[in-house]
């Protein structure tokens, strides 16, 4: 009688859990209550085992070991989600911390560059079945200054400031297209991007709107890359 009270115990715990993994009366799923849910599940099974074995037939060591394994691995699977909460928590967008993160760094965005005699690197990404593409650089004027070949499979090209004559550039703010081709036809025109230094971080229209240098303003989901 004491096992079948003690499995039923069990039971209900596995039941309990199974109901916080199905989730709420929104339909939701909480997955850190769910993987909780099935390490106090696995807890309440193992020790019920052990406390209702045969003492003349315990459990085998190997079987013991490999669940005491798994119960490792649960109680790590629970910890890792706790620290991503926490990482996330930090980063939301919702945080004035988050926000606060982005100040300073540099983003891969699709905005204007400035040209002070260095190469820049631009990252390009050709359509789908580009078999070439054409980095288009323009000056602060709209005028194009050079076109350079890129490979169909390129992800950074690097412009050497040189214009169309093969002379350098003079200093100052250039933006970059690459046109992707498929033999002649033109497929599709992206923006190249390039990292600028993020100066303020805005909301409008409440969301954050990244600020880089020269004022353009970047959503967080058009960032390519940050360093």
């Amino acid at each position: 009688m004491e096992i079948n009270q003690t499995t039923s115990a069990a039971t209900g715990t596995q039941s309990s859990a199974r109901g916080t993994t199905d989730g709420g009366t929104d339909g939701g799923t909480d997955v850190t209550g769910a993987i909780g849910g099935d390490f106090q599940t696995f807890l309440t099974l193992l020790t019920t085992q052990m406390r209702n074995q045969d003492p003349l037939k315990p459990m085998d060591s190997t079987e013991f070991v490999a669940q005491l394994a798994s119960f490792s691995a649960v109680e790590q699977q629970v910890r890792t989600n706790d620290r991503l909460q926490s990482i996330l928590d930090v980063l939301s967008v919702g945080s004035p911390a988050g926000l606060a993160e982005w100040i300073g760094r540099e983003v891969q965005v699709a905005a204007a560059a400035d040209y002070a005699g260095t190469p820049l690197e631009v990252a390009v990404e050709p359509a789908d079945g580009a078999e070439r593409g054409v980095l288009v650089v323009t000056n602060d004027f709209g005028n194009e200054v050079a076109r350079l070949p890129v490979a169909a499979d390129a992800r950074d090209v690097v412009w050497d400031g040189k214009d169309a004559m093969g002379t350098s550039a003079p200093h100052g703010s250039y933006t970059f297209t690459l046109e992707s081709y498929a033999g002649d036809n033109l497929l599709g025109t992206t923006a190249g991007k390039i990292f600028r230094r993020v100066d303020e971080v805005r909301l409008v229209d409440g969301a954050p709107r990244l600020v880089v240098a020269g004022g353009t303003q970047i959503p967080l989901d058009e960032v390519g890359a940050v360093r």
